[in-house]
């Protein structure tokens, strides 16, 4: 895996205004820093073979363990779930279901970091960077498209009325996500229309039928909402599909490494890095671990202990040991780093997989060993 050759500044300006007016996506410069990498990532189409396999196979083994641990009512506390959330939740729930494994290479094979299973973004970037860097790479092919994969399964479901596309205000990268699959959909000649709570829902109205409700509003945030706004309703609802589904909040709280087995989880079991309870690590040995939150976006709360400052990891530790079911402590890995034209960066490639097949990835690639929200976004091309 490395990087290509740098795209000339003038193109990469074409490519950003591009990515501005016809795909919905504004976030190429953050404060002063442009987000958008010049070259693309480049990988082996062995390679890519098996990060494709191995994401299916985690897909295959996390809808099991999710169905199986909604019965084992020890699960809700395990997993850290919001109280209100476990007594509603059911596997009779619609497909598609879609999934994004994030991959970090390392000197001893791949590994998995999470699987972001409730909404995981990037499927504008993983479908239009490809697209628009793959003139500059004209011996590269492109991996399938996520987004295209995403919307026929919505299709799927969406013959016969409107789809409602749920998204909390506030929030642009999500807008962002949003809008895309309405541009998309309506080129379809599908009707769509957004709403921003739960509470713009009307399941009994029979003018304008409602066909399915894709729900880019993550769990938990749903979970704090007043019940009179009736997410409670939108999770149960039966007559109306509802993806991703409220079961997805199972795998998608990050202690649910702590369920795996080497019988029911082989290939979470390869992947994943070991996992505890934030109380099973002993004080000496935090350096090895990295601490991350039940539920956290973006990288927005993963801390590796060893470069904290002591007031800060001292401050994060007693967190962990405070509400031990909000966190998650797990082992540390070196990711290995490809050379950019500015340093080394290190890479996060997100597998979606839609369906139970793999369609594509988001790339994202860091100055530093946590892929956040300053990480740079670049696409995937096959060698």
């Amino acid at each position: 895996m490395k990087l290509g050759l740098p795209i000339p500044l003038m193109e990469m300006r074409r490519i950003e205004r591009h990515l501005h007016l016809e795909c919905n996506k504004w976030d190429t410069q953050v404060g002063d820093h442009k987000t958008l990498l010049n070259q693309a990532l480049i990988i082996n189409r062995r390679e890519w073979q098996f990060l494709c396999q191995t994401a299916e196979q985690l897909a295959a083994e996390t809808l099991r363990l999710e169905s199986a641990l909604l019965e084992n009512p020890r699960s809700a506390k395990l997993l850290g779930l919001p109280n209100a959330l476990w007594p509603i939740l059911s596997d009779r729930q619609p497909q598609p279901r879609a999934m994004r494994f994030d991959f970090h290479p390392t000197s001893s094979g791949w590994r998995v970091s999470e699987v972001n299973s409730d909404v995981p973004g990037g499927w504008n970037e993983g479908t239009n960077l490809p697209l628009l860097y793959k003139p500059f790479y004209q011996e590269l092919e492109l991996p399938a498209s996520p987004l295209d994969a995403w919307l026929n399964s919505i299709r799927s479901l969406a013959s016969d009325g409107c789809v409602d596309m749920l998204v909390a205000p506030g929030f642009l990268e999500d807008q962002q996500v949003v809008l895309t699959f309405i541009r998309k959909l309506r080129g379809l000649n599908i009707p769509c229309r957004i709403i921003h709570t739960p509470a713009a829902l009307d399941f009994r109205n029979t003018r304008e039928r409602v066909s399915v409700i894709v729900r880019f509003y993550q769990i938990e945030w749903l979970c704090s909402l007043p019940s009179a706004t009736n997410w409670k309703q939108l999770l149960q609802a039966e007559q109306i599909p509802v993806i991703n589904p409220g079961i997805a909040a199972i795998s998608e709280s990050k202690r649910f490494p702590l369920t795996f087995s080497e019988s029911s989880c082989p290939a979470w079991k390869t992947f994943m890095p070991e996992c505890r309870d934030p109380r099973d690590v002993h004080a000496p040995d935090w350096d090895d671990w990295a601490l991350k939150a039940s539920y956290s976006n973006t990288g927005d709360r993963v801390y590796l202990c060893n470069t904290l400052a002591r007031q800060q990891r001292e401050s994060v530790i007693k967190k962990a040991a405070t509400n031990p079911m909000q966190w998650i402590a797990q082992r540390r890995f070196q990711t290995m780093p490809v050379d950019s034209t500015s340093g080394p960066l290190y890479p996060c490639v997100g597998v979606f997989v839609v369906d139970g097949k793999a369609a594509g990835a988001y790339v994202r690639l860091s100055t530093h060993q946590v892929t956040d929200g300053a990480a740079k976004e670049a696409p995937l091309l096959i060698d």
